[in-house]
């Protein structure tokens, strides 16, 4: 099974340092990360960062993959919204995630999360609830990028690889976050799905 000694604890979690809360947990498990991911959690690092990754799993060792975009949600309810410590003022959460959902809707400025977002486009500007949908369209974008880089570098994974993708919900500083997970899969040492874990979660 996976223990410390034994896996690498690679993550794909946005900058923000509200996404570190979730991080910090598996790393009192598991230890340091490797980390992958980026601005909105999208993993930049790639497959070159995933091929240095591999390297530093363990011989006949694990990797533990968690990926999760993060969305805010207020004291008074609102999604994409979340009181900060020391900040007197509601804060976006996920900044660069809102970002991206206004270049959708013409407000533009540029930049790569924006043209990884732009596919769930119509199912933005569809939704009842656009902050809503927002952290399932980043996820959906990202799980997309995540299984390709795991695919192109399954030949380093070495006895096999856990993939866990979800959504990472904050709340102000004096209430508990959540992880509402979407996907988790075991991986062996072929790149081979060969177990769908997510109902024992």
């Amino acid at each position: 099974g996976f223990t410390p000694a034994n896996t690498l604890l690679a993550t794909s979690f946005c900058a923000d340092e509200l996404a570190r809360i979730l991080e910090d947990e598996f790393n009192t498990v598991y230890g340091h990360n490797f980390n992958l991911g980026g601005l909105s959690v999208f993993p930049f690092a790639g497959n070159t960062g995933f091929g240095a990754m591999s390297a530093h799993i363990p011989d006949d060792g694990f990797c533990l993959l968690v990926h999760a975009p993060h969305a805010g949600i207020s004291k008074d309810g609102v999604i994409g919204k979340v009181e900060r410590s020391g900040i007197a003022l509601v804060d976006n959460c996920c900044g660069s995630a809102i970002a991206a959902s206004n270049y959708l809707k013409g407000i533009t400025d540029g930049g790569a999360v924006q043209e990884l977002i732009l596919p769930f486009g119509k199912r933005l500007n569809e939704a009842d609830n656009r902050m809503k949908e927002l952290p399932y369209a980043l996820y959906d974008s990202q799980d997309i990028l995540v299984r390709d880089i795991v695919n192109t570098g399954k030949k380093g994974i070495k006895s096999g690889l856990a993939l866990l993708g979800g959504i990472q919900i904050n709340t102000g500083p004096d209430t508990l976050d959540y992880f509402h997970p979407l996907r988790f899969e075991f991986y062996d040492s072929e790149g081979n799905m060969v177990e769908d874990m997510l109902s024992k979660i």
